[in-house]
């Protein structure tokens, strides 16, 4: 291998079945779009930017429907292996399913970092414990750091210098690391203990770093895109329409006249509408991204939301800062006004 890159990348979410009332999206955090591109896409992308050429992705329930969308991982030029962390069918000390669906959650984290621990087997790798995506500059600090320092672990996303451990703050703070291969074996070590993910590995770099051993910790120097809360998701979003030179409608003019609309359909950037969505004369913008399949009333006005893949919103309908669930209905004249610290979410369910 090439001691100045990388080759493995991991990304773990946690199943959206044993996430408790907390989880507030019907769609797949990994799945997610962002200027209508799914999260996990642009998690990839970034990987392949850093050296990254084997990933392997557990997502629970969710990990077939992501690996329909990202196959064999070969648009990245990587290859993609996935795990389902809820069944441990194909984990290597599995008698059973039954075995694998009684076990605890505890055994079954054990397992799942027993998994990472073969699949990163000595190289450095790339986690995400989360669905979190930090700027591109990030993960280059994060490479460039590894191969300044040879840490046995870096972690990105919380500010400098913050006491470090498995506490609250760091569970939510704490997601994307850098690990060395020694780690493993601690990680594999504390599995057996009552942590998250997150405190997982903070855990096994506190570990290390109290044996003398070198650990960084860095800014991510902007806020990641976070879909993790309604809010956090709405921010990210317009965030990566403003930053993203794929949006492509993001510079269009005010007023719009094209194969899919209506003269007068009122836009105003940073927008980005998919090719399939059908619009009529109607205010769109600033801040909204209006996913594939997507039908959106007569004069409806939409503003600062997210509308996913087949969602239908009535004639009339005034929505602002709001996350409408894939293939939900919204009624004429329907008004959904939230709040950037207060998003309303409307589910197809």
């Amino acid at each position: 291998m090439d001691v100045n890159g990388l080759v493995r990348g991991v990304i773990l979410t946690a199943d959206r079945d044993a996430a408790g009332p907390a989880k507030w999206d019907g769609c797949p955090d990994l799945l997610l779009p962002l200027a209508n591109k799914p999260l996990v896409e642009w998690m990839l992308s970034e990987y392949a930017r850093t050296g990254v050429r084997e990933t392997l992705i557990a997502a629970g329930r969710d990990t077939g429907e992501i690996a329909a969308l990202c196959g064999n991982g070969a648009r990245w030029g990587m290859s993609l292996a996935y795990l389902d962390a809820r069944d441990a069918r194909n984990a290597r000390d599995a008698r059973d399913a039954r075995d694998a669906r009684d076990a605890t959650d505890g055994q079954r984290q054990c397992q799942l970092v027993r998994e990472v621990a073969a699949f990163a087997k000595d190289a450095p790798f790339l986690v995400s414990t989360g669905p979190l995506l930090l700027e591109s500059e990030g993960y280059a600090q994060l490479v460039q750091s590894y191969r300044e320092h040879r840490p046995c672990g870096i972690r990105a996303g919380r500010s400098t210098g913050q006491a470090s451990g498995p506490s609250r703050d760091a569970d939510e703070h704490t997601r994307i690391y850098l690990m060395s291969p020694r780690t493993c074996v601690v990680l594999v070590e504390l599995s057996t203990h009552d942590h998250t993910l997150n405190g997982l590995f903070d855990a096994a770099l506190d570990d290390l770093a109290g044996r003398g051993e070198t650990v960084l910790d860095l800014d991510a120097f902007h806020p990641p895109f976070d879909v993790t809360s309604p809010e956090t998701y709405l921010a990210s979003n317009e965030r990566m329409l403003a930053s993203n030179p794929e949006s492509t409608r993001s510079a269009l003019p005010e007023i719009m006249d094209d194969n899919f609309s209506s003269p007068n359909l009122v836009m105003r950037p940073p927008v980005i509408v998919d090719d399939t969505a059908e619009l009529e004369r109607c205010r769109i913008g600033p801040g909204v991204s209006i996913g594939p399949g997507v039908r959106i009333g007569h004069g409806a006005a939409i503003e600062h939301s997210v509308i996913l893949a087949g969602a239908d919103v009535g004639d009339g309908a005034s929505i602002s800062y709001a996350v409408i669930d894939r293939d939900a209905g919204i009624e004429n004249r329907a008004i959904l006004h939230g709040r950037a610290d207060r998003v309303i979410v409307v589910r197809s369910d």
